[in-house]
């Protein structure tokens, strides 16, 4: 698998999961190269059906969920600051815990992973749709004894509750 690349998109419903074998956070960034570099990385996007039809999504992002990226609306998530996140949330600079509307995108951050679903598209990172493969990742759980440096989505808070502000 080559580094950075999406090779499958893995599903538990409400939850799509993207696994990457590494990551490298500031991978480019003079000093900081090495730094943020751990060998795999599990990222998501999660849907959200209301009991009137409309459909709501957000993506996984470090310490939380976000919908949009951006220095206002995603950062404090990002670095797991729940005190400006609530602020940003409380002034409407950013929707309650990470759900927009559906945008039918999940856009993703270089090296980190980190997702949104709103924004402009990088266009050297789109998965095309015929190299998703959608995996139910109930069997791989049950019958896996691979470690991972990063917990996999059934070790993880929002596997168990799809409500969850956690990523962990």
């Amino acid at each position: 698998m080559q580094s950075g690349i999406c090779a499958l998109l893995l599903y538990r419903n409400p939850h799509y999961w993207t696994y990457y074998a590494d990551s490298a956070t500031f991978r480019g960034v003079p000093v900081l190269g090495g730094k943020g570099y751990h060998p795999d990385d599990w990222e998501g996007v999660q849907i959200r059906i209301r009991p009137d039809g409309s459909v709501d999504e957000r993506a996984t992002s470090h310490n939380g969920f976000n919908q949009r990226p951006g220095p206002i609306g995603g950062w404090a998530s990002d670095a797991g600051i729940d005190a400006v996140k609530d602020a940003e949330e409380a002034i409407g600079l950013r929707a309650e815990n990470g759900w927009g509307p559906e945008t039918h995108l999940l856009i993703v951050s270089g090296g980190s992973h980190a997702g949104n679903t709103a924004g402009m598209p990088h266009f050297e990172r789109v998965t095309l749709r015929d190299d998703v493969h959608l995996i139910p990742l109930e069997q791989v759980a049950r019958e896996t004894d691979t470690r991972f440096a990063i917990s996999p989505p059934w070790l993880k808070h929002a596997w168990r509750d799809p409500e969850t502000q956690r990523t962990d």
